[in-house]
């Protein structure tokens, strides 16, 4: 490990041990921190509070600004709850998280299975995407999730544990389309979902649309991976329906990715998010600076 190595490590015990503490709690009783937590984040400290209201005001210019304030206030809000639901499985059987995370039509994905069909799952940094730790208990694909290891080696094994806690299976994104040709090989039928609403490198920037009014560059390795191994398109529509509590819709995309124009995927998932993000727009993840590579911002 790097010469932080010593720092790494106490840093982790400290906030684990706390975080440990804390996860035996009702999740009800860790809102009423997660009240305190919002105060401090919000009210007092600011935390990104301009690029938030740079990202609303870009995204919704047909919005007033007191509207704007009441999606950015109810986005911290959840961005404080969504810390304490992070921690939730912890302590908790796959039947409990379900209990929070219902599946409301997973005969969408049933279909696909018994056609031998793997899916690419595509889906935003919305409402709770640390909870489908459960799919596998909702899906009969093998579930894969791709992660960017952390810097911190304890964190990246605690957030990895949690992830395949009820049976998900982890690979780096270097590793995902060797690990995904290999299981298509083997003859096994796989579900993986993809984050894909982050902000490529400069130098990586191949596609750009347009996303909430802005020019916006986009990954596009759902598309590709999809396309090469014939998975069907699936949108992980996660909608917020109480405080700590989810339901996810599966919206086919694609069943013949092969058959699209190029990029013709890549536009689906991201009208998908988009009229997700419209129809309830604090879930999103506003503090992101997901326009930093934009033409807009780059002048």
């Amino acid at each position: 490990m790097s010469k932080f190595a010593a720092v790494y490590r106490i840093t982790y015990t400290v906030a684990y041990s706390f975080l440990w503490c804390l996860a035996w709690l009702p999740l009800r009783v860790q809102f009423v921190f997660s009240d305190l937590l919002y105060l401090m984040v919000y009210r007092i400290a600011g935390y990104r509070k301009r690029v938030v209201r740079g990202n609303l005001a870009r995204s919704f210019p047909e919005k007033n600004t007191a509207a704007r304030r009441k999606i950015e206030r109810a986005f911290y809000r959840h961005l404080c709850d969504s810390f304490f639901e992070w921690m939730y499985p912890l302590h908790r059987s796959a039947a409990q998280v379900q209990k929070r995370y219902r599946v409301v039509n997973p005969e969408v994905i049933e279909g696909l299975y018994a056609r031998g069909k793997s899916v690419a799952g595509v889906l935003g940094h919305y409402g709770n995407w640390e909870f489908l730790s459960v799919l596998p208990q909702s899906v009969k694909h093998k579930v894969w999730a791709i992660h960017k290891p952390l810097k911190n080696p304890y964190f990246n094994e605690l957030i990895n544990g949690l992830r395949s806690k009820f049976g998900v299976h982890m690979m780096t994104t270097s590793a995902a389309f060797k690990t995904l040709v290999s299981e298509a090989q083997k003859g096994e039928v796989t579900m993986t979902y993809f984050l894909a609403d982050q902000s490529p490198q400069r130098s990586k920037i191949k596609y750009r649309t347009t996303f909430l009014h802005q020019d916006t560059p986009v990954f596009l390795g759902a598309e590709q991976i999809a396309v090469k191994l014939d998975m069907a398109v699936v949108f992980f529509d996660i909608r917020k329906t109480g405080r700590g509590r989810y339901e996810l819709h599966f919206e086919l995309l694609a069943a013949h990715p092969r058959e699209l124009p190029k990029y013709a995927v890549t536009e689906l998932h991201v009208r998908a998010l988009e009229r997700a993000v419209r129809r309830d727009p604090a879930p999103w993840l506003w503090s992101h600076r997901r326009w930093k590579h934009s033409q807009t911002e780059a002048g």
